[in-house]
C-alpha cells in the first residue's frame, strides 16, 4: 500500500510536496477505511480523492508517479527527459527528485531517486526498522552503488546482500536506475524481499491516465467468468442497459487484408481502426492460416427479447466504466485514476467511491483518484483526511493540503465550503469586461429583416 508519494521540481511542482495518506489520529470515523502500518501504532488510508481548479496540478502529480514508475520499468540509454519547473532560474541547477513510500511484507521501504535531463543523481532503498531507517542500498551520480549488510533485516536478508553486492559490482550507465537493473532478474532469482519491491513499483501501483482503456479488458471478460459477472451485473444495476457481455469468436482467412476485411455482424467501421477496446485480431494457434476475430458485444434485454449490440455503440460513459471495474474488483493493487469524473454521472462517481471503500473491509488496496465532481465533498462518504487540495501560489507553484488540516465541525458541509472558496483549489476569475468588446456582434442588413413570404 502506499504512505506517501514526494515530488519537487518537476512540471508545476517546485519545492517539495507530498501527498501523505497516513490517516490522522484526530479522526474517528469511517475507521473501516483504514488499515494498520505493521507494528507502528499508525494507519494507511484506503482512499484520497484530490480537487483542484483546471491546470492547478493534480494531473502534474499523477504524471509525476507515473514518469517515476517508467525509470524503473524501463532501461534508458539516452538520459531521461525530465520536465522541470520553469518559473524559477533557481530550479534550473536542482535535480528533480521522486519518492515513494510504501507497505509490503509487514515493513515500511522508502524508495526514491533524484535526476538531472541527462543522468540520475542518485537513488535509494532504505527500510523502517523500529523508530529508525535502515538503508538497503544507495547509488550515487556515478553510477557506484553501495550495499548494506541486510542479513539481520529481512528472513532472506543473507541472500539479499550477496544479490545486491553481485549488482553492483558493475557500475551503472549514468541514464540507469539500479533498480531497474534489478528488475530485470527473472523473479525466481530476485527472492522474497527484492521480488516484493520490484513487484509492488511494477505492478501494484497502477497509474490509469484520463483517457484509459484497459488493454487486457476483452481477454478478462473472456477467460474470467466470476469477472464477467460481476461487470455485467453493476452494469445492470446502474441503469446502463446492459444485461449481459459476451466475447464472441470467429474464425477468418489469414493473413488478412486489413482494409478489405469483412466486419463482425453489427460493426460500422473499418476493422482497422477498431482493433482497440471491443475487437481483436490475432493468429489461430492451432491453424497459421486461419485468424480468430474476437468482438465484445453488449446485450439488452427489451421485452423479453436480448437485443446485442458492439460495444463501440455503449455511450461514452458505459465504455469508461467497464474499463475501470477492474478498480473495484481488485483486492491487492493501488489505482491512481485521473479525472474520475470524465463522461461519468455525479451519482455514478459518488457509487463508485463509496462502494470502493465500504466493501471488502480489510483488503490491501487502494484508489486514489481526481475530480473535479464536487458532490464528492462529503463527511458521510469519506473522511476529512480523504480529501486533498491542489491549488497554485504566488510563485506558480502547485501546493498540497489535507482537509484535515482546516479546522472545521464534523457535520459541516463541505462541499458548499469548497464551492465558496473556504479551502481554496478553485478557479479564481477576473473581469470578464475586456472579452465583451471582443465579442461584440455587428448585425448584417439581412438578419435585422425577416424573410418576407408572398401569398398567392
Amino acid at each position: 500500500m502506499l504512505i506517501s508519494f514526494s515530488v519537487s521540481n518537476y512540471r508545476s511542482f517546485g519545492e517539495e510536496v507530498t501527498l501523505n495518506l497516513v490517516a490522522s489520529n484526530k479522526l474517528s470515523d469511517h475507521r473501516n477505511h483504514c488499515l494498520p502500518i505493521g507494528d507502528t501504532g499508525k494507519s494507511v488510508l484506503r482512499t484520497a480523492v484530490l480537487y483542484g481548479a483546471n491546470a492547478a496540478g493534480k494531473s502534474n502529480l499523477v504524471r509525476a508517479m507515473d514518469f517515476a514508475q517508467s525509470l524503473v520499468l524501463e532501461s534508458r540509454r539516452r538520459g531521461p527527459t525530465v520536465e522541470r519547473f520553469q518559473f524559477a532560474a533557481e530550479f534550473d541547477t536542482r535535480p528533480s527528485s521522486f519518492e515513494f513510500q510504501f507497505l509490503i511484507l509487514e515493513r515500511v521501504f522508502t524508495y526514491g531517486f533524484d535526476l538531472r535531463p541527462a543522468r540520475i543523481e542518485a537513488e535509494w532503498l532504505t527500510v523502517a526498522k523500529g523508530e529508525d531507517e535502515r538503508v538497503v542500498f544507495e547509488r550515487d551520480a556515478a553510477g557506484i552503488t553501495q550495499v548494506e549488510n541486510t542479513d539481520k533485516l529481512f528472513p532472506d536478508g543473507e541472500t539479499l546482500t550477496k544479490l545486491l553486492k553481485n549488482q553492483a559490482v558493475t557500475p551503472l550507465r549514468e541514464t540507469q536506475l539500479f533498480l531497474n537493473r534489478l528488475s530485470e532478474l527473472p523473479p525466481s532469482a530476485q527472492g522474497e524481499t527484492l521480488k516484493g519491491v520490484v513487484q509492488w513499483l511494477t505492478s501494484s501501483l497502477v497509474i490509469l491516465p484520463a483517457d484509459y482503456r484497459a488493454p487486457d479488458l476483452l481477454d478478462r471478460l473472456q477467460s474470467d467468468d466470476a469477472f464477467r459477472d460481476f461487470s455485467a451485473t453493476f452494469l445492470r444495476q446502474v441503469g446502463t442497459g446492459i444485461d449481459e457481455l459476451r466475447v464472441e469468436e470467429s474464425e477468418i482467412d489469414g493473413p488478412p487484408n486489413l482494409s478489405r476485411m469483412a466486419r463482425p455482424p453489427g460493426m460500422t467501421r473499418g476493422l482497422r481502426s477498431s482493433m482497440t477496446e471491443d475487437v481483436d485480431l490475432r493468429p489461430n494457434p492451432e491453424d497459421p492460416t486461419r485468424m480468430l476475430l474476437r468482438a465484445l458485444l453488449t446485450h439488452h434485454l427489451v421485452n423479453g427479447r436480448a437485443y446485442p449490440l458492439p460495444f463501440r455503440d455503449e455511450s461514452d460513459g458505459t465504455r469508461q466504466l467497464l474499463h475501470l471495474l477492474p478498480v473495484l474488483a481488485d483486492q491487492t493493487r493501488v489505482f491512481v485514476v485521473d479525472e474520475l469524473d470524465r463522461s461519468l454521472h455525479p451519482l455514478m462517481c459518488r457509487e463508485f467511491i463509496r462502494l470502493f471503500s465500504e466493501s471488502c473491509p480489510g483488503a490491501r488496496r487502494q484508489l486514489i483518484v481526481t475530480t473535479h465532481e464536487a458532490h464528492l465533498l462529503d463527511q458521510e462518504l469519506l473522511r476529512r483526511d480523504e480529501y486533498w487540495f491542489v491549488e497554485k501560489d504566488a510563485q506558480h507553484q502547485s501546493r498540497l493540503t489535507s482537509l484535515v488540516d482546516f479546522n472545521i465541525r464534523k457535520d459541516l458541509q463541505i462541499e458548499k465550503g469548497y464551492l465558496q472558496g473556504r479551502f481554496g483549489a478553485i478557479p479564481m476569475f477576473g473581469s470578464f469586461e475586456p472579452l465583451r468588446s471582443l465579442l461584440e456582434c455587428t448585425a448584417t442588413e439581412d438578419s435585422n429583416h425577416a424573410p418576407q413570404v408572398s401569398s398567392t
